[in-house]
């Protein structure tokens, strides 16, 4: 299903530590047009700091929060260089996030409960779960993979390891 192993989340999250933590404030411009037209708005951003803020203080990272605006400012710069459907697409999975949420809206959700909510919305019901359970897990997926965005490089599936 396109899913990041543990592993992989583990390794961009260090990355995503380390580059903070050098306060590393690279900003990519995009390649042409309005720059207004390729931001990322302030409702998305609020959303997506939030997604950041419930995955990085999650068990497996267990990061600062703090780290979070930090975050959704270099998926800002991301989102800014990506082409017009790619930005669509990410635009998209925001918006069904931020409405998805049983208790208002996803941003609006304390910690806590933000992180709950995900962890139940990653988990199928049933073996054979029905189109709308099909459509919620693709949205909650589709969220980690934007929030994968500033934890590290893209995988590309070709790694020399040693050991």
């Amino acid at each position: 299903m396109g899913r990041i192993t543990r592993r992989q989340f583990l390794l961009r999250g260090g990355a995503l530590a380390g580059a903070l933590a050098l306060g590393s404030s690279a900003v990519l411009e995009p390649s042409g047009g309005s720059a207004q037209a390729a931001a990322l708005t302030p409702a998305r951003r609020r959303t997506y700091t939030a997604l950041m803020e419930t995955v990085v203080t999650g068990p497996s990272l267990r990061l600062d929060p703090a780290v979070a605006p930090d975050a959704a400012e270099q998926f800002a710069a991301a989102y800014a260089a990506w082409p017009p459907d790619r930005r669509g697409d990410a635009d998209a999975v925001l918006d069904a996030l931020e409405r998805a949420s049983a208790g208002g809206s996803f941003s609006a959700l304390d910690p806590v409960r933000r992180g709950a909510e995900l962890r139940a919305r990653e988990r199928a019901a049933r073996a054979a779960p029905a189109a709308a359970e099909r459509a919620r897990l693709d949205v909650t997926r589709r969220a980690l993979d934007l929030a994968a965005v500033v934890l590290g490089p893209p995988d590309s599936g070709h790694q020399i390891v040693t050991v």
